[in-house]
């Protein structure tokens, strides 16, 4: 191979041919990316659109990602305007970094339902909750904490590249876990094991030792860059389309077409390199950016490329459809009683000099906490908690659930405010306390299409949230839960509800609503207002069995396409009930071990058997 150095400094840096190319270094292309090297005889080389994270400071310090929105290294994507939503576009940021978005997510390590795997085995035999826990212990090198100690180790990961610890938090956290029980819901040591998420509980995060985010690329490429000679990491380069044999009867995936991403405001070059694949190419490139490419390819719904102008390789129907997505309430905002009592003080970049410098020298301090610092999952068919109002007959609603131990509620709380993403600060002279109720089940599905054959193009992405009547009626009965934790003790104390608060416009109005008093028709119209994206789009390049319903096979390859893989959350067969990267990595982890043991023998004893 042309160079030692892990990270190429040019696209043009690249060698002709390498045994696998992986797209995209996001959370599943940078373990992959360290699994297929390992080998020193197997040489891989990893695509990146974005730059290299390391020297990216706002993404290694835990409460600054949301900073990271709309930079460079955010593809920043919006939605077209919802129908059912008056008419808002959606903003969706996905990392453009080393790492992609587990460089600049909230860091919620959640392994969620273990009936979500099961669901899966319908359609994708051999993808089980028992067949994913291995490498969901494989991936973790879990820290414990003082303040945890009844977590069972025997579930946890010790000695994985990807470190996850619990961080530290403040009084009025530790209150609202205890509101979250006092209304009902049950106590749950730890969400990632087989008995499942439903309960409440702080979250683990990935944080490492030094107080850092521990993404997928600070794991899995960081301690191995200029080790391995056989690997190479080009980075601020964009993947065009695939390359097919032209001797092939069968469309057969021969390498990729790159370009240098286009600085912003600059016109794109049109200087294109073919980098060769011996083995494969496997699609790591999300679920917006894994479609498209295979759309621009010309693997995609005939009737989509027709429209720009592409030539047909390929006809899957299913290329682009199924976006599910995470829809949350927006952030339920609550006055705190007295100052002191939230992280607020942090937006104001005065009061972050001293947590900059501690966290610099310690990695310390409030700047190692989380935004979305503890979380409860619930099923709203749960007679025993309160979920009902005296104001409106509760609604009737259908279980979309993986099973009966899966949640389809998620409540989150945050020790400051979270308005638009980060980017509007608490109300001046006032301290904010967050709750927040998601949808983790949707009934309403998306899709994404092109608007042209450009490359450089955004693709048209239409969640179609609440398409379904059903997802609302859900996740209003999420939302009047939190109302009810908030007004129960010990949280209650550190609030300052008011109740003669009537402006719908007003931050707070919300949060001072009286859960028996406030209508679901008001609730549904303060959601329709405040809605937004969890971050967590999927199954846009679903694995089935069928070429007429889905996109891969369960051993990842494309139907009828050879030498072609997806890895990533595009992947994902329906929507999972919690956070998702957890589940990708550890997706990633046996994809590897399925992909080495297809070509080396090396392995195969850990994967179970599948379905062909």
């Amino acid at each position: 191979m042309g160079s030692s150095n892990s990270i190429l400094g040019d696209t043009s840096a690249a060698d002709a041919y390498y045994d696998f190319i992986i797209v995209g270094a996001g959370a599943a292309g940078c373990v992959l990316a360290n699994r297929l090297s390992e080998d020193p005889a197997v040489s891989v080389l990893l695509v990146e659109a974005g730059k290299s994270h390391l020297d990216e400071l706002k993404s290694k310090i835990p409460m600054t990602f949301p900073q990271i929105f709309k930079t460079p290294q955010d593809w920043a994507y919006e939605t077209i305007p919802q129908r059912n939503v008056k008419d808002r576009s959606f903003f969706w940021p996905r990392g453009k970094i080393l790492g992609g978005s587990t460089s600049l997510n909230a860091m919620m390590y959640h392994h969620c339902a273990p009936s979500d795997y099961d669901e899966w085995t319908g359609d994708a035999p051999g993808w089980s909750y028992e067949a994913m826990r291995p490498y969901f212990r494989k991936a973790e090198n879990y820290a414990g904490h003082e303040l945890h100690t009844d977590v069972d180790l025997s579930h946890r990961g010790a000695g994985g590249l990807w470190q996850t610890r619990h961080a530290p938090r403040i009084d009025i956290c530790n209150d609202c876990l205890q509101s979250c029980r006092n209304v009902g819901i049950p106590y749950n040591s730890d969400f990632n094991t087989p008995n499942g998420t439903l309960g409440c509980n702080h979250i683990t995060s990935f944080l490492d030792p030094k107080g850092h985010r521990s993404s997928a690329a600070t794991a899995y490429l960081s301690p191995i860059l200029n080790t391995r000679p056989n690997l190479h990491i080009v980075t601020m380069t964009t993947t065009t389309r695939l390359i097919f044999s032209p001797l092939s009867a069968v469309p057969t995936v021969m390498g990729i077409e790159v370009a240098r991403t286009p600085v912003p405001g600059k016109e794109p070059s049109s200087e294109r390199w073919i980098i060769n694949a011996r083995r494969e190419v496997i699609l790591s490139s999300g679920s917006i950016n894994t479609p498209q490419l295979l759309m621009l390819s010309g693997i995609g719904p005939k009737v989509d490329l027709d429209k720009v102008g592409i030539p047909l390789v390929k006809h899957l129907a299913a290329v682009g459809q199924n976006l599910y997505d995470h829809v949350v309430s927006g952030g339920i905002s609550f006055r705190a009683a007295k100052p002191g009592t939230t992280l607020d003080y942090l937006a104001n970049p005065a009061n972050t000099l001293l947590p900059m410098a501690q966290w610099l020298l310690t990695g310390t301090g409030p700047l190692t906490h989380m935004v979305g610092s503890g979380a409860a999952f619930i099923r709203t068919d749960d007679p025993t908690l309160p979920l009902g109002s005296k104001a409106s007959q509760t609604a009737e609603t259908t279980d979309e659930t993986s099973g009966k131990n899966a949640p389809d509620i998620e409540l989150i709380w945050m020790p400051l405010a979270f308005l638009d993403h980060g980017f509007k600060a608490a109300p001046p002279g006032t301290e904010v306390f967050t709750l927040t109720a998601t949808l983790l089940r949707p009934k309403s599905s998306g899709s994404l299409t092109l608007t042209s054959a450009d490359p450089f193009e955004k693709p048209r992405i239409d969640a179609n949230y609440f398409a379904d009547d059903n997802d609302m009626k859900v996740l209003i009965k999420g939302v009047r839960l939190c109302l009810r934790v908030a007004r129960s003790q010990p949280l209650f104390s550190r609030l300052d509800l008011r109740s003669d608060n009537t402006d719908m416009n007003d931050v707070f109005w919300l949060g001072d609503a009286d859960p028996d008093k406030v209508t679901d028709e008001e609730l549904r119209e303060w959601l329709l207002r405040n809605v937004e994206t969890l971050y967590h789009p999927t199954s846009t390049a679903r694995m089935g069995s069928s070429p007429e319903t889905s996109v891969v096979s369960p051993t990842l390859r494309v139907h009828g396409v050879d030498n072609l893989r997806i890895v990533d959350a595009s992947i994902l067969p329906y929507q999972i009930s919690g956070h998702t990267t957890a589940p990708v990595i550890a997706l990633a982890e046996r994809a590897a071990d399925i992909i080495k043991g297809e070509y080396t023998g090396i392995a195969a004893a850990r994967v179970n058997k599948i379905v062909q």
